[in-house]
């Protein structure tokens, strides 16, 4: 299903204007999930905002992408039953969706029960819905969790720590105004703030994290190409971790929109978009 290659800049109506189609997925490796290796491990092309959980040792790696197999600019899921070594492609399919046709920014969380909740952009005004699945692939949508009349709500982030959920999603003005929305349950969200991330006091943007001991980073990308972090223990007090996990390789313009596993073996596998040369 993954294309090799970028495609031409699209200019429809239904383009992806985040340049999926310039974009492509690629692998990183850590012993103590702060410091990343690239290892030159290749996923897609025309492909990005990846998020990965995994399952009784399976990964699922969703993403977005531009030309997937014979679709255009909607989602799928890469899943891997030997720790990353090799990929099946699948795409995400939405039942019982109604006026919905397609899934972007695949946001997923894993229930304590296996089941895969799976948060993404839709609508007019575009907003933020869930789907869930039981096998990671075939997603029953279940309705609208955060929508504004006068706003957009995109490109979710959603972590839970302790009973408190809490979902991060882009506005109407960018990275300098996101919605901190938070719930009880994960299906109803109110918004409790809007907030930015100014790490080492420049304005990034939030893709995913992991925990590392007692403190959660939010690994997030600015214009200096890097992925760097901020941490927490509860949600709402965000500090500078002052780390940078990632850094571009000489082929490389940027590194951006990270999302990290465990490994069984302890190590850890960050999956993140870089430019295609």
């Amino acid at each position: 299903m993954p294309v090799e290659g970028k495609a031409s800049a699209p200019n429809s109506d239904g383009a992806d204007t985040q340049g999926a189609y310039e974009r492509r997925i690629m692998t990183a490796v850590s012993y103590d999930g702060l410091t990343f290796t690239q290892n030159n491990i290749w996923i897609a092309d025309q492909a990005h905002v990846p998020d990965a959980v995994t399952r009784d040792g399976t990964i699922y790696l969703y993403y977005t992408g531009w030309i997937v197999g014979d679709r255009l600019n909607t989602s799928a899921v890469a899943i891997s039953e030997d720790q990353g070594k090799t990929w099946t492609y699948k795409y995400i399919e939405l039942i019982e969706s109604g006026p919905i046709d397609r899934i972007v920014n695949p946001d997923v969380v894993l229930l304590e029960d296996g089941t895969f909740r799976l948060f993404f952009t839709a609508g007019n005004p575009q907003s933020i819905h869930y789907a869930e699945a039981t096998d990671g692939i075939r997603f029953t949508y279940r309705g609208s969790v955060f929508a504004q009349t006068d706003d957009i709500a995109v490109d979710s982030t959603t972590i839970k720590i302790g009973d408190t959920w809490h979902m991060y999603a882009t506005s109407g003005q960018g990275i300098n105004r996101l919605w901190h929305l938070t719930s009880t349950d994960g299906i109803s969200f109110t918004v409790y703030d809007l907030i930015s991330f100014p790490n080492a006091g420049v304005t990034s943007t939030p893709s995913n994290g992991l925990w590392v001991d007692d403190r959660f980073y939010l690994f997030m990308f600015a214009d200096d190409g890097s992925i760097g972090s901020m941490w927490t223990k509860n949600g709402f007090d965000w500090y500078p971790s002052g780390k940078i996990h990632l850094e571009p390789t000489e082929d490389e313009m940027y590194v951006k929109d990270s999302t990290v596993i465990q490994l069984d073996n302890g190590q850890y596998l960050m999956f993140y978009v870089t430019n295609i040369p």
